[in-house]
Parts: C-alpha cells; structure tokens; sequence
C-alpha cells in the first residue's frame, strides 16, 4: 500500500520556502522584520498541524503492520490432525529443539518413553496374608518372580522415561548423562550403594541417575577415549534400555538381572587399534556402588574384535572384592559375546556365555519355595536379620542365543533362549537351574518416525518351584502367609509401546 502526504503539505513547504527567499533579499528585510511577529505565528501552527498528521500515519502504518501478521484461519473444509499427524508435529517441535541446542551449544539431548502391560497367567499373590484392612502400604499386588524390570504384573505401568543429554567435544571436554524415570529408576535405585552414610536400598524410587560421566579424548595415537563419573556396565548382550532401545526383547534374561552388574563408577578409557580391534580397560567402584563399601577397588576390561563386517566378538571381565567391609573376598566375572550377521538378508544370531565365582562369606537371602530351601540350614548372618551366610565360595552360570529377523523395515521377531545356573543360591536365593525362552514381536509403526509397538510372551521354567499361585496359604498352615504351592513355571505377556525422540 502507498502512503501519500496530502496537497495541503505541499503547499505549506511552498509557502514556507517563499517566505524564506524574502527574507534573504535586502530591500525587503524591513518589510519582513514588521511582519515577523505574524508569520511566526503561523509557522508554529502549521507545524503543529504537521505533527499531528505524521503522528496519525504511523498509527495507519502500525494497523497495517499487524493485519499482514495476522495467520488467515484454516479453510472450513480443512480436516482434523490424525493422532500420526500430531504425533509427527511433536516430534518436529522437539527435533527443532535440539538441533538450536546442537548448533549453539554442541549438546544433544534425545528421550524415550515406554508404557507396558503385563499379564501373568499364573495370577501370583504376593501378599504375604495381608487381605484388606486400613493400612495402606501394606504388601500386596501381583508381583513377576525372578524378573528385572517387568516385575509387577496384571496391570499397567509406566516401565521409563529416559531422557540422555550429552555433550561430545572433538579434542575437548563433553559429558553424557541418563535421566530414568518409573519402573526401571526404581528398580537401579534399589540395587544400588549411594552412600556410606545411609547405604540402605531406596524403595519406590521413582528417579535414577543412572550415567553422568565427563569425556575427554588423550591426543595419542587414534586417541584414547575417558570416562570419569558413573556409567552402566561393559558386561551382557543386553543393557539397561536408552532412547536408542537396544534390547531386541521386552523382559530381560536372567544373565541381565542376576548375573552382572548394572553400573560402575569409576574410571574407564578405550583406545581402538584399528577398525577390527579395541580394548576397554577401568578401575571403579564395583557392582553398583556409588561409593565403594570396602577397602578394595573393582577393574574391567572388554575385547572388541570385528575381523569382518558381518561378525563380532566381544570379550568381557571384571574382578574384585564386593562384600560389604571385606576386602579379601574376590569376586569376578568372565562374559564372551558373539554376534553373526547371516548371509540370509535381515537374520542374525547372538550368542552369549557367562561365568563368575565369588570367594566367602557371602551374605544372601533365601528366597521363599513351597518345596523348601536349603539354605535355611545355614549359619545366619548376625549383621543382616534374615539373612544366611555362605561360608564357602559360590558360582553361577548362564548361557543365552538370540535369533531376530528383521521381515521387513518395519517388522522384527526375536527369540531368547536361555539357561541360568545358581549353584549355589547366592544370585536368586534359592539353588536352582533357570530356563526361559521369551518370543517378541517388534513393529515400527510407518508414518511416525520413533514409535514402537511390541508384543511379548514368555515362559520361564525352575527345578526349585520359586513361581507364586494365587492361593494364600491357611494360618494353620506351616506355609503361612505365604502360598500353600508355588509352581516350577511361571507364563506372562507383555505389550508396550515406545517412543523414542
């Protein structure tokens, strides 16, 4: 739009520059000086009438300003978002987010979300004779025995929320830190030492920091990459899951919950060779202690091999004194893992083998079996009511093989196979051989970049009966309160749908 001044303006600076004209000429200076007084005054009010209409369109100027701002609103025929649609927005939003965060700031930050249900055929009553009353934080519910993460059955939950943010710095300092939040906090802040000071198990801890380390790469070489601060362990096929989800299966193995650590905190640097080998070498901690609850320290290490693009071999080990105030019990750990992806496009096949001994005493908690428990025999820890000790050294065992098959782009299956050996009790509480075999449907959902749909049903079988029913034992019954029978195997599914950003 074209903004014009009116012939009225024009004029008046005609006017005005006449006047000055004869003001310059001589002979009519006295003239001019006997009509001053007048044209001054006339000045001054045309000056202001200026003032008044240069003031009335920068008003006109700002209105159309803003009109042009206006968004004209939707056509009427326009449809509603699809939840893909909306879905899709989001992510665009977060996606906007972190690559501002990226360009200025060199940080990532990425996130996942996972709500499960779960269902347990075997309907276990964990309620240990608590039936109703007034108490509200009395036991109860349905409780998964022998898992790691999907332990509360029948119902609906939200197993994590993780958020990473890191910073990586080429030859500089980065950091990486894990946020979990629900089920899977709960379960790592349970299971892990934080402090000398009040070194007993968090429960219903609903947040986890579960890796904050600081990065530095040593200018040697192809260069030596550190870690300093608190990250998840080197050991298992498996891993605690990240917005990068990559367990193949929903439920974990027991290799997973009760083999190995979750995380250490400590040192730890990796220095590749070449493109084929690597190696890993660390002190720390030991098996989930935030701060160490002995005089001794924990190390580690793991072999990379890739002497193909289409095989993997990684060898992983630890070893160190992990009883609380005794230093001279050694515990250690040895888990090799081979990975080979087929000539058959879209199938690979994961082998996986563990071994470990751990030197006495060994202070464990017998685990409840409607067929009894052998170590209620042994000599009862006096400084942990309700535990035993084990006064010789113990060992466990586990073997696992993965078959996943990609179908397609958007569709996965994956079966577990598994074997898990507690000689002794001290991993499981009872002394038993474990099996499962667990099938998973993976499915990405098309159109939605991030989101995941999955389906699992897994059964798991014990020679010891550890598995609860739903019948609560009589109080006449020597069982009381806990279940009359306990079963050998134990059948759940599992639905959960991930979003990962």
């Amino acid at each position: 739009m074209r903004i014009t001044v009116g012939s009225r303006f024009t004029s008046r600076l005609a006017a005005s520059g006449a006047l000055a004209l004869l003001l310059t000429c001589g002979p009519l200076a006295a003239w001019a000086q006997d009509a001053s007084s007048e044209s001054v005054s006339d000045l001054k009010s045309e000056v202001q009438e200026l003032q008044k209409e240069i003031h009335e369109l920068k008003g006109e100027v700002t209105t159309i300003k803003s009109e042009q701002a206006l968004v004209p609103p939707p056509p009427a025929d326009q449809k509603p978002q699809t939840i893909g649609e909306t879905v899709g927005g989001l992510g665009k939003s977060v996606e906007d987010i972190r690559t501002n965060l990226a360009t200025n700031l060199g940080i990532q930050v990425h996130g996942m979300v996972d709500g499960t249900y779960e269902y347990n055929l075997n309907h276990p009553n964990t309620s240990f004779g608590s039936k109703g009353g007034p108490n509200p934080t009395a036991t109860g519910g349905c409780v998964n025995q022998l898992r790691t993460f999907d332990v509360d059955c029948e119902g609906w939950n939200l197993q994590q929320f993780n958020l990473h943010i890191a910073r990586v710095s080429d030859g500089g300092v980065g950091f990486v830190t894990d946020l979990n939040f629900g089920q899977v906090a709960n379960v790592l802040a349970a299971s892990t030492r934080n402090s000398n000071l009040n070194p007993s198990a968090v429960s219903n801890n609903e947040f986890d920091l579960t890796q904050a380390y600081l990065t530095y790469t040593v200018p040697f070489g192809s260069g030596i990459n550190l870690q300093l601060g608190r990250f998840v362990t080197l050991l298992g096929e498996e891993v605690i899951p990240t917005y990068q989800n990559q367990n193949f299966n929903i439920s974990n193995s027991y290799i997973f919950g009760f083999g190995i650590p979750f995380t250490h905190t400590g040192l730890r640097g990796t220095y590749a060779f070449n493109s084929a080998v690597s190696m890993t070498l660390g002190v720390n901690n030991g098996w989930d202690d935030t701060t160490d609850n002995n005089s001794g320290q924990s190390v580690e290490g793991e072999l990379s091999l890739t002497p193909t693009a289409n095989t993997s071999l990684v060898l992983n080990g630890i070893y160190g004194p992990e009883q609380v105030n005794h230093g001279n019990s050694q515990r250690w750990a040895i888990d090799p893992i081979a990975t080979w992806h087929t000539p058959i496009p879209g199938l690979q096949l994961i082998g996986e083998y563990l071994y470990a001994n751990e030197g006495n005493p060994i202070s464990v908690a017998p685990a409840y079996s409607s067929h009894g428990n052998g170590l209620l025999t042994d000599q009862p820890d006096p400084y942990n009511p309700g535990f035993v000790l084990l006064n010789k050294s113990a060992s466990w065992t586990g073997a696992a093989g993965y078959i996943v098959y990609d179908w397609n782009d958007h569709l996965e299956f994956a079966t577990r196979g598994e074997w898990f050996r507690d000689s002794d009790g001290s991993r499981t509480g009872l002394r038993q051989t474990l099996g499962e075999i667990t099938e998973t449907i993976n499915y990405k959902i098309p159109g939605v970049t991030g989101l995941l749909g999955r389906l699992e049903y897994r059964h798991d079988e014990s020679n010891a009966a550890p598995f609860f029913g739903s019948a609560i034992a009589p109080a006449t019954s020597p069982n009381f309160p806990n279940p009359d029978h306990t079963y050998n195997g134990q059948d759940t599914f599992m639905a959960a749908a991930i979003y990962s950003f």
